[in-house]
C-alpha cells in the first residue's frame, strides 16, 4: 500500500504505524524514509550514502525521537549474542537506546559509555557483557520518561531549517504516545502546517493514547502482531539463531497463564491485574488466547473421558460461549480496529472470576 502510494504521489505528509511492540513500526518507517530519499530506484540493495547514512540512523534528513519499549530486543541480543554479521542490528538498537535518552541528564554517563563503544564498533563482541550490563541499567531507570517539548521544538528547527544536504525531511516519533500535554500540544500546531518535502511518522502501541486532534491529522496504519512462523524467521536472521529456543520459553509463560486461570480457582484481584498486564506488554495477547481455545477444545471434544465426567450442558454452553468470545476478541484484533489492550482487558474481566479480598 504505502509503495502504491509513493509511486502515485499520494502519500500524505503525515502517517501514523499502531500495532504491538515488535511488530515492524520502526522498520518499516526507517526503510520509508530511505526509498524516499533513494537517489537511485530505492531498491533494498541500494547502496547509495543516502540509503546507508538512514539506515545507520544517522542521515541529516532524518530526525528521530525513540521512546517505544526496547526490553524485549535487548533481551534477544543478550540471549543470542553479537556476531559479526549481525553486527549492525545491534549498532542500530544501541543508536535508538541512545535516542530514547537523549537530553536526559542523569543518563549522561551511561550515554558516554554507549556512545564510546559505537566509535569502536568492531570491538563491541569484545565489550558485550559490559554494553548490556549498561543497557539494563538504562532500561531498568527510564519509566516515567516523556517526550518533553524541548524535543518537539528541535523537531520544527530541522523541519523549518534550509540547510544544503538535499532531499526529503522524514521526522519518526517512535513511541508516540509518550508524549505529554505540553508537548502535545506543541506537536499539534506543528503537524497542522508540516512543510512541503516532508513526512511525519508515528509509531504507538496504543492509539487511544494520542490525543484525537493530533490523530485526526494522520493517515493510520494497523500493524498486527507476527506469527510464530515468522518470527522464528526473524530471529533466524537477526540473531543467527533457530528461534526455537525463543518460541518455547515463549509458549513455558503462556501455558504458565492459562494454568494460573483455569486451574488454580479465583485469583485475587491484584495478580489478576498483574497477569493480563504481563501479556500486554509482552506481545503474548494472540498467543495466550490461542492457548485459551486449545485448552478449552480438550475440555469440549466428547471423548470416553468427558463422557465418565458427565459435563452438564450448562457447563458445555459455557464453554462453547467462551470459545465464540475468544474468537471475536482474537478477529477484532487482528483483522479489526479495535484496541488491544482496551479489548483484551475487557474480555478477562468480563469472562473470568476473580477475588477483592
Amino acid at each position: 500500500m504505502l509503495s502504491h502510494e509513493i509511486t502515485k504521489g499520494m502519500l500524505p505528509a503525515s502517517v501514523m504505524f499502531h500495532g504491538t511492540d515488535g511488530c515492524g513500526k520502526f522498520l518499516v518507517s526507517v526503510e520509508l524514509a530511505r526509498v524516499l530519499n533513494c537517489k537511485n530506484t530505492g531498491s533494498s540493495e541500494c547502496t547509495c550514502n543516502s540509503c546507508g547514512n538512514i539506515s545507520k540512523l544517522i542521515s541529516r534528513n532524518l530526525f528521530l525521537i525513540c521512546k517505544s519499549n526496547l526490553r524485549n530486543t535487548f533481551i534477544l541480543w543478550e540471549r543470542y549474542g553479537v556476531r559479526r554479521e549481525n553486527l549492525f542490528w545491534f549498532y542500530r538498537d544501541l543508536q535508538r537506546l541512545l535516542l530514547t535518552i537523549h537530553g536526559e541528564q542523569r543518563f549522561q554517563k551511561y550515554a558516554d559509555d554507549l556512545e564510546g563503544f559505537l566509535r569502536s564498533p568492531y570491538e563491541i563482541a569484545d565489550n558485550f557483557s559490559n554494553i548490556i550490563l549498561c543497557v539494563q541499567c538504562i532500561l531498568d531507570s527510564l519509566k516515567g520518561i516523556n517526550i518533553s517539548i524541548e524535543r518537539i521544538r528541535e523537531l520544527r528547527r530541522f523541519l523549518w531549517f534550509k540547510g544544503n544536504e538535499e532531499g526529503f525531511k522524514v521526522v519518526i516519533i517512535d513511541g508516540a504516545e509518550n508524549m505529554n500535554e505540553e508537548s502535545s500540544n506543541s506537536f499539534l500546531k506543528i503537524s497542522e502546517d508540516t512543510p512541503p518535502d516532508s513526512l511525519i511518522i508515528l509509531t504507538t502501541v496504543n492509539r487511544a493514547l494520542i490525543k484525537e486532534t493530533i490523530q485526526s491529522r494522520f493517515r493510520a496504519y494497523r500493524f498486527i502482531g507476527l506469527s510464530d512462523e515468522l518470527r522464528k524467521q526473524i530471529i533466524k536472521e537477526r540473531f543467527g539463531a533457530s528461534g526455537e529456543e525463543d518460541a518455547d520459553i515463549k509458549n513455558v509463560a503462556v501455558n504458565e497463564y492459562v494454568f494460573r486461570l483455569l486451574k488454580n480457582g479465583r485469583l485475587h484481584l491484584l495478580e489478576f491485574h498483574d497477569m493480563i498486564k504481563e501479556i500486554i506488554e509482552k506481545d503474548q495477547v494472540i498467543s495466550f488466547l490461542d492457548a485459551l481455545i486449545s485448552s478449552l477444545k480438550k475440555s469440549f471434544s466428547f471423548s470416553d473421558e468427558i463422557k465418565t465426567e458427565k459435563l452438564s450442558l450448562d457447563t458445555l454452553y459455557h464453554i462453547e460461549t467462551q470459545l465464540k468470545n475468544i474468537d471475536s476478541v482474537k478477529k477484532a484484533i487482528l483483522f479489526g480496529n479495535a484496541n488491544l489492550e482496551l479489548v483484551f482487558t475487557n474480555f478477562m474481566l468480563n469472562n473470568y472470576r476473580f477475588s477483592i479480598k
